[in-house]
């Protein structure tokens, strides 16, 4: 059992998913974030995973996915869905006209996602589901980089985007994660990243949490 069993509150200062199967320098940026939404999570009022309605958009290959288990998140509540899924337990949907009915879930996670849609009409109807299918009052996370040179494929999702998207509700947004080159160039060395982490300027992504209003 993890250390963050089903029955327990989501804590952001023990029980991070391990990630054993990674380099130092991946498992220090998926701990670092995992790190950040959980803090989220709780200083709105999400103790624990248990019990709730989850959806994850985007899902890609599914690390999340695992990552909300190991936090608490139950199976038989979770829905994954991904326009390539990578296994049965994921489904098949587009962001942009989601297969659920509204208020369906309790909390939705939209990591990395966002980025890779194709153009601004298709964020913005991803963005219009993603609120549609979760209950007023709820939690949406977003969690995307607003500074990536590197990637010609995907579009940057800056602070101005996401409060024009989701104009009409609460969002809190904070700047986080080191800029991963970094990390990989210092290996993932906990005491250097720690340190550069302090300047908000090599933080490359954005995680906010969007309340959804009341309709």
């Amino acid at each position: 059992m993890t250390a963050l069993a089903q029955s327990q509150p989501v804590t952001a200062d023990e029980g991070i998913a391990p990630y054993p199967e990674l380099s130092s320098a991946e498992r220090y940026i998926h701990q670092t974030r995992d790190r950040a939404f959980l803090a989220m999570l709780r200083r709105h009022g999400v103790d624990s995973l248990a019990g709730r309605r989850i959806l994850e958009i985007g899902c890609g290959e599914g690390a999340l996915m695992r990552s909300l288990n190991h936090y608490g998140a139950e199976p038989s509540l979770f829905q994954a869905i991904d326009i390539a899924p990578s296994s049965p337990a994921m489904a098949f949907a587009s962001a942009a006209s989601l297969p659920y009915r509204e208020a369906s879930f309790d909390l939705a996670f939209a990591f990395t996602s966002l980025s890779s849609m194709a153009n601004d009409e298709i964020r913005e109807a991803a963005a219009c589901e993603a609120l549609r299918v979760v209950r007023p009052g709820a939690l949406l996370l977003v969690y995307d980089f607003h500074l990536n040179p590197t990637n010609p494929n995907t579009t940057p999702v800056s602070e101005t985007a996401l409060r024009s998207l989701f104009a009409g509700h609460d969002l809190d947004i904070e700047r986080v994660t080191l800029a991963p080159p970094l990390v990989r160039l210092l290996r993932g060395s906990t005491l250097l990243c720690r340190a550069l982490e302090q300047v908000p300027l090599l933080r490359t992504h954005l995680l906010a949490a969007v309340t959804k209003g009341a309709a």
